[in-house]
């Protein structure tokens, strides 16, 4: 039984993975955000 389990230290590099995927995507999606707002504010004048 033990053997299906996960290792905890396999199972920390595959959180801290997951966690550096979530960021990464916030962070474009942050990027993107801001460039359209001030593409609305370029047109706006």
């Amino acid at each position: 039984m033990s053997a299906d389990l996960i290792k905890d230290s396999e199972y920390k590099a595959w959180l801290k993975d997951l966690k550096s995927r979530i960021r990464q995507s916030q962070i474009k999606a942050i990027i993107k955000v801001n460039d359209e707002l001030l593409r609305l504010y370029w047109d706006l004048g």
